[in-house]
């Protein structure tokens, strides 16, 4: 008989998990999952998703946006199971559901899911040893994340676009060497942005990757490079809308690894979670069918 628990971030979306949650609760019991399992604290969701895969737990709710999502998926890869992951949307961002066309914010749908057994193999990114589920990012992504955690009078996927706007007159370049899939290595150019995805969107519908999948065993890598202040802000639009990839500073490739090297240790973002690297260096890669993911019937 399969078993299934909610962990629930209460924070996540700022503060949208802990209004949620009942609704999330409630759906879930119709179908008979009453194990509940809150965070108290930044990176709970990955230990207590290892404890409950390690322990026989097969199906884990994930009631949050992308980063408790991100976080659960390494918690899963953390216990050595192949447990499922189920995500129900209740943060700001909430997009790696649109890489499997997934209803997450209908949780009675989500709840029928995970009383199911139907799964789809999908794919992880891995930075270094930090796993990612959606989205792994370097440049303006990573300091428009940092700056809206600072920002309190705007919620949902706005904030990302009140951050963003100021620093694209302040933002300072990467100087960054680009080495996909064992080629020759390149010179150093500037860029504003190098973003590895596995799903098609990013920062709350930012159409970063249009068409991406995360079940064909590749990662979508999509650099940006420099621009003036004008230029810079008809980029940021055009990647609100997915038309950037006719720019002449955007190339996407889509790679199974990919070599980063900067002029010092860069600021990561994966999943909606910042990390300060500790190399110059980031190597990224593929990780096929890692993890199963909950789907309709």
């Amino acid at each position: 008989m399969s078993t299934a628990c909610l962990i629930a971030n209460p924070a996540a979306g700022r503060d949208r998990g802990a209004r949620e949650l009942p609704r999330a609760r409630a759906a879930l019991a119709a179908v008979g999952i009453d194990d509940l399992r809150l965070t108290r604290g930044p990176g709970d969701e990955r230990r207590l998703a290892a404890e409950a895969a390690a322990a026989g737990i097969d199906t884990v709710v994930a009631l949050g946006g992308d980063g408790t999502w991100g976080n659960v998926a390494r918690g899963i890869v953390d216990s050595g199971r192949d447990a499922r992951l189920v995500p129900m949307a209740a943060g700001t961002g909430n997009d790696f559901g649109h890489a499997l066309s997934l209803p997450t914010g209908d949780f009675p749908a989500m709840a029928r899911i995970a009383a199911g057994a139907a799964f789809a193999r999908v794919d992880l990114g891995w930075a270094n040893d930090i796993a990612f589920l959606n989205v792994a990012g370097v440049g303006l992504e990573a300091e428009v994340l940092q700056a809206a955690g600072r920002i309190r009078r705007v919620s949902g996927p706005l904030v990302y676009i009140a951050a963003a706007l100021p620093l694209l007159r302040t933002f300072r370049p990467l100087r960054v060497t680009i080495t996909c899939d064992g080629e020759a290595s390149g010179t150093a150019e500037s860029f504003l942005a190098i973003v590895t995805s596995n799903g098609p969107r990013f920062g709350g519908g930012f159409r970063i990757a249009p068409g991406a999948s995360a079940t064909d065993g590749f990662l979508d890598l999509v650099t940006v490079r420099d621009a003036p202040l004008l230029r810079r802000l008809q980029l940021f639009l055009r990647a609100r809308l997915g038309t950037h990839l006719g720019a002449a500073e955007v190339r996407r490739r889509r790679v199974r690894q990919v070599r980063l090297a900067f002029d010092g240790p860069p600021l990561l973002d994966a999943d909606g979670e910042l990390h300060r690297m500790s190399s110059d260096v980031i190597a990224l890669r593929a990780d096929p069918g890692r993890l199963r993911v909950g789907v309709p019937a």
